[in-house]
């Protein structure tokens, strides 16, 4: 009877598609490319059947849409196939025109056990049953969402098992989870297109040559550390005519065409770092390169204010019709527009010249024309506008840095700031939240800055409730620690020169250290103390910097530099500072003063 009702379907579909197409102005787009439209204005199998004609005159291909049935295919209940009825019904019934390549969602927040097999059983079932709705609709796959909007399944940090069970013993299990979940997909719908909104892309720090030991370490602190083993099973699971769409979903906040290419090379060829060599084959076969573009970013649409509030009106459709353009001219086939404060289908809020941007830029493409849009200008401008209204508010500092007093010794570098003169140093004001990054400080730094004739002394210490957590990167010297845990020191000697020297310390005492002149000299490599204490709940630091290493001599009284203090947290991806920046720590410009006495 599943055979005949299947074949029955097949039927009806094969008819609707028989019909005439709808007719439409759209130029096709070349090399079998394709523009997805996914957003919050997501529809329903209802809304897409009442009103794809009136849809497809959008200048897209295809779009996502959702089930009334439910979307979060990991939840570990069983869902019963009555739920999804009227979903089926409508599906069958959708007429196709012009959108060809058309997708259901899912969604990946769960509380389910990776090692319960009778969850996972569930899910299996979960998931025919939202594939089976992209099967019966004529989709070519099914659009999956790693990122959970609830409880996440991915992390390791948080994970159920966290004290019995290995990160080893994690991926091998989702491995296992991940060929379930592919086959659970093929058994609905052969030979699917799985567009995930990101895969490896989502990694670059870990996507390059590092110790695997170090990798493996790194990895398995991230919010997505179990990402990568699903993404490995999906592979080794699938049958040779699934492919699986990275779709880079941090493509939209890019401002020149190299990131695309860039991100091509990462997910085609560096993200092999993070694949075992035995599935090299499979992933170059498989993994195919998407990208996104990010409608109320460019439009200036969010509630925070981005980039885009910064822009001319004029201005809007060029930044989008840019990234659009090359979007399209990157990805192997997929490229999705994602939208939240705007409704395409029930033409609610749409930015004046959007359309028009995404109808130009398909049309250069199909036709082979350049963009003719320079964005350096454009970007460059709004940053300069964002600049000076964020600066306006910024919390920058001036402070007194006293001298060792006389018959205090210098303070022995071993990292416990346990010595008198920490104890007869006062401490410079807490750090606050880099502008662009969060609004408050979840974990506080204190610091602390003193001086003799031959030495700059400061002193960091970093509260931390999640020691047990930390991201620590770099073995030696000048190994690029920025991906983890780390405490900087910025000095810049002179208001005369924009030259300004960074140091920088993990928690295991590496360092790395650079002079900033019209381009960064990291073989500025000076003999300066540093060391590192751990305790259970903090990590403290201390650096004695010789004044002859920042070419200078010991500052007379009132002498005037400007410096920062900065620390990278990423148990919870904070970015604090003494004096503060906008988008980031290498920022002279907003650097504090230190003024000697």
């Amino acid at each position: 009877m599943k055979t005949i009702s299947r074949l029955l379907v097949l039927v009806s579909i094969s008819a609707v598609l028989a019909q005439p197409l709808a007719k439409s102005n759209e130029v096709t787009l070349p090399l079998g490319k394709k523009l997805i439209q996914y957003g919050w204005d997501v529809p329903t199998t209802e809304q897409v059947r009442r009103n794809i004609g009136r849809m497809e005159r959008r200048p897209f291909d295809g779009v996502v849409f959702r089930l009334e049935g439910g979307g979060n295919v990991l939840e570990p209940e069983e869902w019963a196939q009555e739920r999804f009825e009227k979903d089926y019904r409508n599906a069958q019934r959708i007429r196709w025109g012009r959108f060809t390549d058309n997708f259901v969602i899912m969604w990946a927040a769960s509380d389910q056990d990776w090692f319960n097999d009778a969850h996972w059983e569930n899910i299996v079932n979960n998931v025919r049953r939202v594939t089976r709705a992209a099967w019966l609709a004529g989709c070519v796959g099914v659009c999956f969402d790693p990122e959970p909007y609830g409880n996440n399944p991915w992390d390791y940090t948080n994970a159920a098992h966290r004290d019995t069970k290995t990160f080893n013993e994690y991926q091998e299990v989702v491995r296992q989870r991940g060929a379930q979940f592919v086959r659970a997909i093929e058994t609905e719908l052969p030979d699917p297109q799985i567009l995930t909104l990101f895969q490896l892309s989502y990694f670059p720090g870990l996507t390059r040559p590092m110790d695997p030991e170090q990798r493996q370490e790194a990895l398995s602190k991230e919010h997505y550390a179990l990402l990568p083993a699903f993404l490995e099973g999906m592979l080794t699971g699938s049958q040779p005519g699934t492919r699986i769409i990275d779709g880079n979903e941090g493509a939209y906040y890019y401002r020149n065409r190299e990131q695309y290419f860039e991100k091509y090379h990462q997910i085609t060829q560096s993200a092999l770092h993070l694949i075992p060599e035995e599935l090299h084959d499979l992933y170059r076969g498989k993994v195919r390169v998407g990208q996104a573009v990010y409608i109320d970013q460019y439009f200036g649409l969010r509630d925070q204010r981005v980039l885009g509030h910064y822009l001319a009106p004029e201005q809007r459709p060029l930044w989008f019709e840019h990234n659009l353009y090359w979007a399209l001219q990157t990805a192997d086939r997929y490229v999705w527009c994602y939208n939240e404060r705007m409704n395409w289908w029930e033409d609610e809020n749409i930015p004046q010249g959007c359309e028009e941007a995404i109808r130009s830029a398909r049309r250069k493409i199909a036709y082979g024309q350049p963009l003719d849009i320079d964005l350096a200008p454009i970007i460059a401008t709004a940053q300069k506008r964002q600049q000076d209204a964020i600066a306006g508010d910024l919390i920058t500092r001036t402070a007194e840095i006293k001298r060792i007093p006389r018959g205090v010794s210098r303070p022995i570098i071993d990292g416990e700031l346990n010595d008198e003169v920490w104890r007869r140093t006062p401490e410079l004001e807490p750090f606050v939240p880099m502008r662009a990054a969060q609004d408050t400080v979840l974990a506080q730094t204190r610091t602390q800055v003193t001086y003799d004739d031959e030495y700059l002394y400061i002193a960091f210490w970093c509260e931390e409730p999640h020691m047990e957590d930390q991201v620590i990167v770099g073995e030696k010297r000048d190994d690029y620690l920025f991906s983890g845990e780390v405490v900087e020191i910025f000095i810049r000697p002179s208001e005369e020169s924009a030259a300004f020297y960074q140091f920088a310390i993990n928690p295991n005492n590496v360092i790395w250290d650079g002079l900033h002149l019209d381009v960064l000299q990291t073989e500025y490599n000076p003999d300066w103390e540093h060391a590192v204490h751990r305790g259970p709940d903090f990590w403290s630091v201390e650096a004695a910097i010789p004044w002859k290493a920042l070419n200078m001599e010991a500052p007379e009284r009132n002498t005037q530099i400007r410096a920062n203090l900065c620390r990278e947290r990423y148990t919870e991806l904070e970015w604090t500072l003494w004096s503060q920046t906008v988008f980031h720590f290498l920022e002279p410009e907003h650097f504090g003063v230190w003024v000697f006495r």
